[in-house]
């Protein structure tokens, strides 16, 4: 949310409104002399001469909006001729960037799906997430629907990501698992994320742990050059970037925590361990078929463990979410103490 007083707030509404900056699902609320106003992501203007400040404090409530997004879009789709089945029922947001997944009868109505779904949502660009993401490096596939300029800054839990929608991942669904983790990490501990990326676990930690340290690791070098544009963004002095494969560049034998972000991760285990400064905790994810969940993540995890002269204190794993059939993303957290011998 965007704080502004009062006696500015309506020039600064007249210009977010003709950006389509403002979050029209949420309330513009009145609290005092300032004026809350929800916005899609950061403007491109200067806010200091209007005295504005983030906030990211007090509750937020939502617009009631005639027939809800799903009603309108189906209006749109009915005038212009197109089936109602082939519009999308569920799309993602990042920013004021929307991502579609299209049928492939869809497609021929592809330019036109794109300006529907931008003008309903208040979007200023819509891509077609043609195949997810791809590689070693997360790079995702898209093209471009409607509208121009695919970077934009993310905001979420009082956090701020600017990120190239078509050029660097980013994924709306795991909120919980970035701000989860920065809930748990205790005051003044030390942090290396493997695969930090623009910051998607580093960024809530430090924002929320002034005292901690965290390194972040990070091989893209676009990805790398966002995570130091965000870290310069949300004003943060504790996160200390570094370029390379963690393999490499990774610190030894500091942290209390290591992040391990990435469906690759079970690769790079000795890497985790050797980064521990002995008894701490290391956050796993990987890819596991759902009939071998949590069983086979479990036994991979306590052999790393042994192999590392560890000892596992505990281990407790979720499902983070579907992402295939049969497919599930999965997380562990693994809390260990250098081994007792006999």
């Amino acid at each position: 949310m965007l704080a502004v007083p009062r006696k500015y707030a309506g020039a600064v509404l007249d210009r977010l409104f003709r950006l389509r900056l403002v979050d029209r699902n949420l309330r513009i609320a009145k609290r005092g002399d300032v004026v809350r106003i929800p916005l899609l992501s950061e403007p491109p203007f200067d806010l200091a001469p209007f005295g504005a400040q983030w906030d990211s404090e007090g509750a937020v409530s939502r617009r009631i909006l005639h027939g809800g997004p799903h009603t309108r879009l189906a209006g749109h789709l009915r005038a212009a001729g197109i089936p109602s089945t082939l519009g999308p029922r569920r799309w993602k947001r990042i920013g004021d960037v929307v991502l579609l997944r299209l049928s492939p009868d869809a497609r021929a109505h592809a330019p036109a799906l794109g300006e529907i779904y931008g003008s309903v949502l208040g979007a200023r660009t819509v891509l077609e997430d043609r195949s997810g993401i791809h590689g070693p490096l997360r790079t995702p596939d898209v093209r471009v629907l409607w509208g121009d300029g695919t970077e934009t800054v993310h905001m979420e839990a009082g956090v701020r990501y600017s990120l190239d929608v078509s050029r660097v991942m980013f994924s709306p669904g795991n909120l919980a698992e970035r701000v989860g983790i920065a809930d748990r990490v205790r005051s003044g501990s030390v942090v290396v994320d493997l695969f930090a990326g623009i910051g998607y676990f580093a960024l809530p930690i430090a924002v929320r742990r002034k005292d901690a340290r965290v390194y972040a690791c990070e091989l893209n070098p676009v990805s790398f050059s966002y995570l130091v544009r965000n870290i310069r963004l949300n004003r943060v002095s504790n996160i200390l970037p570094l370029p390379g494969d963690c393999r490499e560049v990774a610190p030894r034998g500091v942290a209390d925590w290591v992040l391990m972000g990435h469906f690759n991760a079970r690769e790079y285990l000795d890497v985790a361990f050797s980064a521990l400064r002995g008894r701490g905790s290391i956050l796993y994810h990987e890819l596991c078929p759902r009939e071998q969940y949590p069983d086979a993540m479990t036994r991979r995890l306590a052999a790393a463990a042994r192999a590392n002269w560890r000892d596992v204190v505990g281990i407790r794993t979720r499902i983070v979410k579907s992402f295939a059939p049969g497919i599930v993303h999965a997380a562990a957290e693994v809390h260990v103490r250098p081994q007792t011998r006999g």
